[in-house]
């Protein structure tokens, strides 16, 4: 599971030069942008719920073939149910805080700076919030199936030391990406917005 998808739609959405863009510019194509992000977020959440189901679902059917040996993999599980449900309720703040289709251009462009500052709070601390369950979830499985493994010691101790690799390389590749979007796309959207809003402010 990854936030690949944010850098793609920030990216697709031509950026209209951040704090110098053109005000009429910036209000005829506001709309479609809000559409589009919300659309966007709102099919990443359902991707992350369903993936933390299934992996949810492995974990457990892992530990179930393992018998006794394998309980502590209920961690795991939990973990990813956990995640889950952070996806889940995502969806349902983002639909109650979602203004209606009637209300001013002022008050949607709130929403939209609310929205893309709650956005970039996940990203900056997506290594508490996703990573670490991640990576504690993947570190319990690995242990309990190294431990229990029928190899010699020192074939453990080299598929540890590889599955921690790949771990590092592939977290640090998620960090990077979500800090990449945030200096990229998002900031700059922000102050787009923040342009806008004050000119509507100060009509």
């Amino acid at each position: 599971m990854n936030w690949s998808d944010l850098k793609n739609v920030w990216a697709g959405q031509s950026l209209l030069s951040g704090p110098h863009a053109d005000i009429a510019a910036l209000r005829d194509g506001f709309e479609a942008r809000r559409r589009r992000l919300a659309r966007m977020l709102f099919w990443r959440d359902v991707r992350e719920a369903a993936a933390g189901l299934f992996v949810a679902g492995v974990f457990a059917y892992n530990g179930w073939l393992m018998g006794k040996q394998g309980w502590p993999i209920g961690f795991a599980v939990v973990l990813m149910l956990g995640l889950t449900g952070f996806f889940v309720r995502e969806r349902v703040r983002a639909h109650r805080q979602r203004p209606g289709a009637d209300v001013p251009l002022l008050a949607k462009i709130e929403a939209e700076l609310a929205e893309l500052r709650h956005q970039r709070r996940l990203l900056l601390n997506v290594g508490k919030w996703y990573l670490t369950p991640c990576i504690a979830a993947a570190a319990v499985v690995a242990c309990t199936a190294l431990v229990h493994a029928p190899i010699a010691l020192s074939a453990k101790l080299l598929a540890g030391v590889i599955m921690l690799l790949i771990l590092a390389l592939t977290c640090w590749g998620v960090w990077a990406l979500n800090r990449w979007a945030v200096r990229k796309q998002i900031e700059p959207r922000l102050e787009e917005l923040e342009k806008l809003h004050r000119s509507l402010i100060a009509e």
